[in-house]
């Protein structure tokens, strides 16, 4: 079995994406979001997402919700910024997730909590990305003789990339949730 290619549940992986595009379109690490009980109705019956700790915090900033790895902000926001497909079509269109389905729906607002099965190479790209500050970089397995790299293409706001993984690296933001260091 090749872990790197055999698609897996990225659990919370999925959620910086949402953050990084909520951040994309004007909200701000010191945002405030809802960490409140919510009920959504989809075809398939009501989604109430819960919090790892089915614990509920209130108001929260952004930075400490995405540093605390929260669920129902996570999907709140999802929801705010347009749903399921656009946080499909960056995975798939822009970071080359290819193992997604098609269909967003199908995925519904859980896809920022790892509804979807992705390919652990494609989910290392697509932070190697962040970590370059928005540079995108097809993935090699093999040496190439070549000098130099072609093709790479800026796909995020370089100020954004750093203030998320300001967030993430933020011992502080994500005290409350998982204690310091």
């Amino acid at each position: 079995i090749n872990g790197a290619w055999v698609p897996r549940s990225p659990g919370s992986a999925l959620k910086p994406f949402t953050y990084l595009l909520a951040l994309d379109k004007g909200h701000t690490a010191a945002a405030v979001l809802d960490d409140l009980p919510v009920e959504y109705l989809t075809p398939s019956g009501n989604y109430e997402p819960v919090n790892y700790d089915r614990r509920f915090r209130g108001p929260v900033p952004v930075r400490q919700a995405l540093a605390g790895s929260l669920n129902v902000p996570a999907v709140r926001l999802l929801d705010s910024i347009g749903g399921p497909p656009v946080l499909h079509q960056t995975l798939s269109q822009k970071l080359g997730f290819t193992g997604l389905d098609p269909d967003p729906g199908n995925y519904g607002l859980g896809l920022t909590l790892g509804t979807a099965e992705v390919r652990l190479l494609e989910l290392t790209n697509a932070y190697a990305c962040l970590a370059r500050l928005g540079e995108f970089r097809p993935y090699r397995l093999a040496k190439t003789t070549q000098e130099g790299s072609i093709g790479n293409q800026t796909l995020f706001d370089r100020n954004t990339c750093w203030i998320l993984a300001d967030i993430l690296s933020d011992n502080r933001a994500r005290a409350s949730q998982f204690g310091l260091n």
